[in-house]
């Protein structure tokens, strides 16, 4: 079957159906003949996460924000208008705090007496992308090399003309744990119960492309502004699991 878009939502994946092994291998050829069919994704873009951050950070601090990098959030307490987050690297005081960990915001969540449902999606990969997998476990931190090998034996096959794909002597294998919401959707708002707490994770495999929005939906929800049109579809109220306690979290 071949799927094509209509000309009314024209979305950018595989424009010209289906590629045949003759079609693919004119498109790609350094793909291998194990390759015999594929299709095209257009108007995708890349950046590199590191330069990101970095240029990111760079803004942040010339506009005068301080960043403590290299601290790990232990517990966050809130009550009475103020909020207190605890790290390795000391304890600061604020009016509101936004919870913007990924996955280890559920346990961030936790120290205030609220569990939220947000699981890790763990994705494999190594310096050359061919291919990935997703794992779920309890263990977000936890890497399997066993995931790696088999995404290298999977791929073997299709990309054995990639004269960068030296699958013997492999570098910078990694493994990154996604928020993966039971819904698909974000969790942004309020903590139940911590007004002055605002989760923004969840977001599942779409971490970068709705960051900006993202950005606005939280400064309107500090700045007593909140999106109505938005906001109570991503209220982090749907995600919670079960109370911890009426004392928990509390300053």
């Amino acid at each position: 079957m071949v799927w094509r878009p209509s000309a009314a939502s024209a979305p950018p994946v595989a424009p010209e159906g289906i590629l045949a092994a003759s079609a693919l291998a004119e498109a790609e050829p350094t793909l291998g003949p194990a390759a015999r069919a594929g299709f095209l994704v257009e108007r995708q873009w890349s950046l590199d996460p590191g330069r990101f951050v970095d240029s990111l950070a760079e803004r942040l601090r010339r506009d005068g924000a301080e960043l403590v990098e290299g601290a790990r959030v232990t517990v966050v307490r809130e009550g009475a208008g103020r909020a207190e987050v605890r790290t390795t690297a000391g304890t600061y005081g604020t009016d509101q705090v936004v919870v913007a960990s990924g996955v280890w915001s559920r346990e961030i969540c936790r120290s205030l007496g609220v569990d939220i449902e947000l699981a890790p999606g763990k994705g494999y990969s190594s310096k050359v992308r061919v291919a990935g997998t997703m794992e779920f476990d309890r263990d977000p931190d936890h890497f399997r090399q066993s995931r790696v090998d088999a995404i290298v034996a999977a791929a073997r096959p299709y990309g054995s003309a990639l004269p960068e794909a030296d699958w013997d002597h492999r570098e910078q294998e990694w493994m990154g744990p996604r928020p993966m919401t039971t819904d698909g959707l974000p969790l942004i708002g309020p903590l139940p119960g911590h007004p002055g707490v605002v989760p923004a994770t969840g977001h599942n495999m779409l971490g970068l492309m709705p960051a900006p929005v993202t950005g606005r939906l939280v400064t309107g929800l500090l700045m007593g502004k909140p999106d109505d049109s938005l906001t109570p579809g991503f209220a982090p109220g749907r995600a919670v699991r079960r109370g911890l306690g009426p004392s928990a979290g509390r300053v």
